[in-house]
């Protein structure tokens, strides 16, 4: 026998509400994640190159994606050698890059993407790029792109100056290469001089064939030539990769962003998903409980709930799958713009996100749709019918327990802030709301009987006493209202002082720790170069200056017999980093940090079973392994990083360009002394210390995802805000029904139910605002020691209002169909 029910446009509408929209986060977020992995970086120099051989730019690791290294690893050069002798192979080259820029005839430097990297070898190319004039063969010769000349506004054969490695030279335009972007290229002999890397070692090499040789021939050999020692064979797409392995790290975090967010939404769609749902299935519980009466058996009622809601489901998940992908097409430009995308780089457009997100909603639509009518299906015919008629006055006593159990274990997580200030306790924090949700969720119930029989003897008129009595009645329906109301308060709310104390945690490490009254810095040119340094140095009014080079380490570490790598944000200084930071040292000494040492912030050494005199094995940016010993620990990590290293660890050494340098002094003395040096040094310039350090943690592009994200998020529970309250309100016929026989008009009735909403608002607000701003004062106070949520208020009392408004006009408009309309008509008699 086919047990069927006919369909009803408003649940079905619903489901298809929160299914699309869920399947549209869920495959947005899928997109990101697999383009961070997959999608190919464009080619930049390389365009006609046929193979690249570069050093494994990974750090290989167990049951987790793999760390990229943002600089060249870096091949030793008589690999060029072995590589010739291949059959097939037409010429090798070894690339060198290091940090060029270009100043216009006004003596401004023109910007690049990365000016870190920017200058080259010209026989790298292997002449696969067309060339207006001639190579560069002696050290004052260069060669420019051609949009880098158009800006500079030179051709072939004239004067131009060039920053190479931070300091300004005059030379002759010997060629202009037809290639877009800023690049600068010199000859060989002189790229080897300029590069960061050892006599014997290239940053990779380029390979192109004969014209008639098999690419994939060559291409199985050098793989077979190379394997085993470290090194990567990219042809085709992948060369982008090789190429600019620091916009492969970069989109690295694209992957571990949207997979961070994409948790949070998937329990959100989840959530939601579940409770449009389960609103569904309660409204036809009187159909359901009918079926019961004549026969229908518990597995027939469960296949045909998740048979129709399954159906209803369906044609939303395609149209949320486009979706999500149009929405990674509209955020391509805004990710390139914060750098998590690289220029002219596309999101992957596979269909593992559409089967993804297929798979996952309408798994989750089966089983909501089965648990949600798993009880009635198991109820004798008449006990059904029975509470078909009266809703259950209150949940469940083990559901109470278990949600008392389910608050208790978020509260846990709320007061770790209290014992360690890391990254990690933050998020645990923030997690911890979505687990008081469910709390609340459990115990809402129990907890509206308990409220409405307190308020009820205190409220005077008519339609007050009704709507708290009515509340109280139906406790499982206000509960259900209540907790997807403190859902949408609670989890914004959350959403914004996460990021509003992690940034103010910054900047309040900053302004205890920065004794540097000045901050040099070069980024259009690469960096400060070292006799800008000295000429810092001897400034009069300066009693300090020390170099910085902000960089990234890995730690390699063994966890459950599988190799992990934990990846920590580093700064190199140079000596007296005490006179110009205060890193609030816990233990040991800042002025033992010469040679190969490290200190490392308190909480992430205690995590790393790492004390004052251990070796601790780091792998540095380029790939280089250290063991540096750590001479000092200190507190201050999320204002100056996890690890704070002496610059003689770096494989450059005290030699290359800087960063930025610190300077403590006379400010006003230092700005005055130095100014024939910044007038001399194109891109130079000066910055408020405590200002410039704060900077490069608020740019965290991450951040500007999850704002993003955030804003999307609210849209989708608001959505299921209403969702649930329309569905809820228009159950309601056959109570206002008798209602109306005894003697209600429609206005009482329609005051009624705005008051009810108006008390499921106000105890939602009250007890969603607890589960949020509750650990956010707790979190303020381990990690910046103010008893209050570190941010602006106003965002939240955005939130409360937008949600308490949404849930007006969702409970107001069907009421006001249902009671000026035919929906509730007044029985006969």
């Amino acid at each position: 026998m086919t047990v069927r029910l006919p369909a009803r446009a408003g649940e079905v509408l619903a489901v298809m509400c929160a299914v699309a929209v869920g399947a549209a986060l869920v495959t947005f977020c899928l997109v990101l994640g697999e383009s961070g992995l997959r999608s190919q970086v464009p080619t930049e120099r390389f365009a006609g190159i046929d193979m690249v051989v570069a050093g494994d730019q990974s750090v290989p690791q167990d049951e987790d994606f793999d760390p990229v290294l943002p600089e060249q690893v870096g091949v030793p050069a008589d690999l060029a050698g072995d590589l010739r002798e291949v059959q097939g192979v037409r010429a090798v080259a070894a690339d060198l890059s290091f940090p060029a820029a270009v100043i216009d005839g006004r003596g401004r430097v023109l910007p690049v993407d990365s000016v870190r990297d920017n200058g080259h070898g010209w026989n790298s190319l292997l002449g696969t790029v067309d060339l207006n004039g001639d190579v560069p063969s002696g050290s004052a010769d260069v060669v420019l792109a051609a949009d880098a000349a158009a800006r500079a506004g030179v051709s072939v054969g004239d004067a131009v100056e060039v920053l190479l490695r931070g300091q300004v030279r005059d030379m002759r335009v010997t060629g202009i290469a037809d290639l877009a972007g800023g690049s600068v290229f010199v000859s060989d002999t002189s790229a080897r001089e300029l590069s960061r890397k050892p006599a014997d070692t290239a940053d990779l090499f380029t390979v192109v064939f004969d014209d008639d040789a098999d690419a994939a021939a060559i291409t199985g050999s050098i793989e077979e030539l190379v394997a085993g020692r470290g090194f990567v064979v990219a042809t085709g797409g992948d060369i982008g990769r090789a190429e600019r392995p620091a916009v492969t790290s970069a989109t690295g975090m694209l992957t571990a962003a949207a997979l961070s967010v994409g948790g949070v939404v998937v329990v959100l769609v989840g959530f939601i998903t579940a409770g449009a749902v389960s609103v569904g299935v309660a409204n036809r519980s009187r159909e359901i409980a009918l079926l019961r009466a004549v026969g229908a058996t518990p597995r027939q009622i469960r296949s045909m709930t998740a048979e129709q809601t399954t159906r209803a489901a369906f044609g939303a998940v395609i149209v949320g799958i486009i979706g999500g992908y149009v929405l990674a097409a509209a955020a391509t430009r805004p990710l390139a713009a914060v750098g998590m995308l690289a220029t002219g780089q596309t999101p992957s457009w596979s269909a593992g996100p559409a089967l993804g997100a297929g798979l996952l909603m309408l798994g989750m639509v089966q089983v909501a749709a089965r648990t949600g009518s798993l009880r009635i299906s198991r109820m004798p015919g008449t006990e059904a019918i029975l509470e078909t008629e009266v809703e259950p006055r209150s949940g469940s006593s083990l559901r109470t327990r278990v949600g008392f159990v389910v608050l208790a274990l978020s509260a846990g997580s709320a007061v770790v802030p209290l014992a360690i200030r890391s990254e990690d306790a933050l998020i645990g924090t923030a997690s911890g709301t979505l687990l008081a949700i469910i709390g609340v969720a459990l115990i809402a119930p129990a907890m509206v009987g308990r409220v409405c029989g307190w308020v009820a003897p205190r409220t005077g008129s008519a339609s007050g006493w009704l709507a708290v009595r009515n509340s109280g009645s139906n406790a499982l329906r206000t509960g259900g209202t209540i907790g997807v109301l403190a859902l949408a308060v609670g989890l914004l709310t959350t959403q914004i002082f996460a990021g509003t104390t992690a940034s103010a945690t910054v900047d309040h490490e900053v302004s205890e720790g920065a004794v540097a009254d000045v901050l040099v810095s070069a980024p259009a040119a690469g960096g400060v170069s070292v006799s800008a340094l000295a000429a810092i140095e001897r400034a009069p009014s300066s009693t300090a200056a020390v170099a910085v080079i902000r960089s990234t380490a890995l730690r390699p570490f063994q966890q459950d017999g599988g190799a992990r790598a934990e990846e920590y944000p580093m700064l190199a200084v140079g000596p007296g980093v005490g006179q110009v930071l205060d890193l609030a040292v816990t233990d040991g000494n800042l002025s033992d940090l010469t040679g190969a040492s490290v200190a490392m912030e308190s909480a992430a050494a205690r995590l790393a079973g790492v004390d004052v005199g251990d070796t601790l094995p780091l792998i540095l940016s380029d790939g280089t392994e250290v063991e540096p010993t750590v001479v000092a620990t200190y507190a201050r990590g999320f204002g100056f990083g996890k690890i704070v290293a002496s610059l003689d660890l770096l494989p450059q050494g005290p030699s290359g360009l800087y960063d930025e340098v610190l300077v403590a002094g006379d400010r006003a003395g230092i700005t005055t002394e130095l100014a024939p040096l910044l007038a001399g040094s194109p891109g130079l310039k000066l910055d408020d210390a405590r200002t410039a350090l704060a900077g490069p943690a608020a740019q965290d592009p991450s951040r500007v995802l999850n704002i993003g994200v955030s804003l999307v998020l609210m849209g989708y529970i608001l959505l299921g805000v209403a969702n649930r309250l329309v569905a809820s309100t228009l159950r309601r016929r056959r109570e206002w029904q008798l209602l109306r026989a005894v003697g209600a008009t429609p206005r009482q009735l329609h005051t009624m139910a705005w008051s009810e909403t108006a008390l499921a608002c106000l105890v939602a607000t009250v007890i969603g605002l607890a589960i949020s701003l509750g650990p956010m004062t707790i979190l303020a106070i381990g990690f910046v020691g103010e008893p209050r949520p570190q941010g602006p208020l106003w965002p939240v009392v955005g939130t409360v209002l937008v949600t308490c408004a949404v849930a007006h006009l969702a409970t107001t408009l069907p009421a006001r169909y249902l009671l000026q309309g035919s929906g509730v008509p007044v029985p006969a008699g």
